[in-house]
């Protein structure tokens, strides 16, 4: 935690709009290689988990797109961000 609390004070330090910028294009970056790390490591028929507005809920990965899975909970078939499911 003491990595991410220096990086909000360096943020808070930004004097011009171009700095500011870059450090999203660099977040942007790092977001979209996580999503599809995240993706490389899924497979059809793998058990996940992710956290929604009504607690967790688990499914089977049923299709997986370029940045959305296809989750079948048995109860319906949800799109999912691949940067919020996790293997179970």
């Amino acid at each position: 935690m003491n990595n991410v609390q220096q990086i909000i004070s360096l943020i808070h330090k930004v004097q011009s709009n171009d700095e500011l910028n870059q450090i999203l294009d660099a977040w942007k970056l790092k977001r979209t290689y996580l999503t599809r790390q995240n993706v490389r490591q899924l497979a059809v028929g793998d058990k996940v988990q992710w956290e929604g507005r009504n607690g967790f809920s688990k499914g089977t990965v049923t299709k997986i797109n370029r940045k959305y899975i296809i989750v079948d909970t048995g109860f319906g078939k949800w799109r999912v961000p691949a940067n919020m499911l996790e293997k179970v």
